[in-house]
């Protein structure tokens, strides 16, 4: 399916911050990864949330050794900001709003990389959107009755409305 790449290539291409006058595109997929799992860790150390012992993702961190409901729940602390954000890694640290930002992302671009046309971008999904071509119909599309691409659509546009033409009086 790929939407854990998805979610890599938006993290690191579509998340811009300010800094000074300007705005920047930093790559946040790594700094992301250690934010959650240095947040699971706080959960773990804190007994709120217990870690697996057995590893499921190898090269996996503590966020990985989480069950699916502590992954929400640390994913809800962050939002939340229930953490100490000191310990968090650079661009989030003592940065709340970039981190509900990233985490209101997270969920977005999960969404996105589901039911978009992503996956069927093949060997060309990493490519700028213009080099991008689609290698296969997307069976998102088909779960949602997507037609697929087309040049238009048939759509009620409006009405065509006629004026009829004024004209001044003449003034003597």
């Amino acid at each position: 399916m790929g939407v854990h790449e998805y979610l890599i290539y938006g993290l690191d291409h579509y998340i811009a911050i300010q800094e000074q006058l300007h705005h920047i595109t930093l790559p946040l997929a790594y700094p992301t990864a250690i934010m959650l799992d240095e947040a699971a860790t706080q959960l773990v150390n804190t007994g709120r949330a217990q870690a697996s012992p057995q590893i499921q993702f190898p090269g996996g961190g503590m966020f990985s050794r989480l069950s699916r409901e502590d992954r929400i729940q640390t994913l809800s602390a962050l939002e939340n900001l229930a953490f100490d954000l000191y310990l968090l890694p650079s661009p989030f640290q003592n940065n709340g709003g970039l981190i509900k930002h990233v985490i209101d992302a997270l969920n977005r671009f999960a969404m996105f990389g589901y039911y978009s046309e992503w996956p069927a971008y093949g060997t060309t999904r990493l490519y700028p959107p213009d080099d991008r071509r689609l290698e296969f119909f997307p069976w998102g599309w088909q779960q949602v009755g997507y037609p697929g691409v087309s040049l238009g659509y048939r759509d009620f546009r409006g009405m065509l409305i006629e004026y009829e033409e004024v004209k001044a009086k003449e003034v003597d």
